[in-house]
């Protein structure tokens, strides 16, 4: 069982860097779709705050008119992270090696066995569960008020598999491999330590918990209560998904973190 949550994927930078550009234009492409299918959430957030009398949201009257600005948006931001991840970080020696695994057309499971895989997923599930349990325990002893009703859960399970990836994407393969590199820089070394990754991990962590202050802000009032519940939950599961990155790559991270979300956001109901 302890094999199954310390072992780590084979890193190849030799292979890494042949298949680059293939591994580049996969991770902009699913970058620019984890965007793309976030936008039914966004919006009936927005009619659920209009709904609630909150005449300061703006939302368009077709979900077309949506389409062409976050499309550009996260045509220009997805580009800016992968080259960041997989050219400027290469040194940290991250980035996404199963991908790059698939393009060599090599067998995946002398790079990652599955049972790594899985204890990804099944780690994922239960931070998930936990942050469930203690959201129940939240609601008895210092329950909060809601601002605004919830979407319900399809559109929760369409924001998992957005989420999984985008900020996937965004806080692991751009932010945490960018913070890393910085340090490598700094103290001139050509390998990061365990050290120096912890330290990308937490950092890149505090920055996942502050991202969705603005998110949180539309369901319940910002309390120092409620910001330390966000920052400290996303803390948690920021720091998950950091160490499965670290260990396992890009590709497993997602897929972990889109497990965390259906458990907590569809399967689970917290807040309430």
């Amino acid at each position: 069982m302890n094999n199954l949550f310390t072992s780590s994927v084979i890193q190849d930078k030799e292979e890494k860097k042949k298949y680059r550009w293939q591994v580049a234009i996969t991770v902009l492409v699913l970058f620019i779709f984890g965007s793309l299918i976030n936008i039914p959430f966004s919006r009936e957030v927005k009619r659920l705050n209009l709904e609630a009398g909150n005449t300061e949201v703006n939302l368009n009257e077709s979900i077309v008119d949506d389409l062409i600005p976050i499309l550009l948006s996260s045509l220009i931001l997805g580009a800016i992270l992968v080259f960041i991840g997989l050219w400027i970080s290469s040194r940290t020696n991250l980035g996404a090696p199963v991908l790059a695994r698939i393009f060599s057309k090599k067998p995946v499971n002398k790079l990652i066995n599955w049972k790594s895989i899985l204890s990804s997923i099944f780690l994922a599930t239960l931070v998930a569960l936990l942050l469930l349990g203690l959201f129940e325990l939240q609601s008895e002893f210092y329950p909060i008020s809601g601002k605004i009703s919830r979407p319900s859960k399809p559109f929760y399970a369409l924001v998992s598999f957005s989420a999984g990836i985008s900020e996937e994407i965004m806080f692991r393969l751009g932010l945490m491999s960018l913070i890393i590199t910085i340090i490598q820089f700094l103290k001139k070394v050509d390998n990061p330590s365990n050290k120096t990754i912890w330290i990308g991990i937490i950092i890149s962590a505090i920055f996942f918990g502050l991202i969705h202050l603005p998110l949180s802000k539309n369901f319940v009032e910002l309390t120092p209560f409620t910001i330390s519940v966000t920052m400290i939950g996303n803390l948690i599961t920021g720091s998950t998904f950091g160490w499965i990155f670290w260990k396992r790559g890009l590709l497993v991270a997602i897929i972990s973190h889109i497990a965390f979300d259906l458990v907590f956001h569809v399967i689970g109901t917290p807040y309430t």
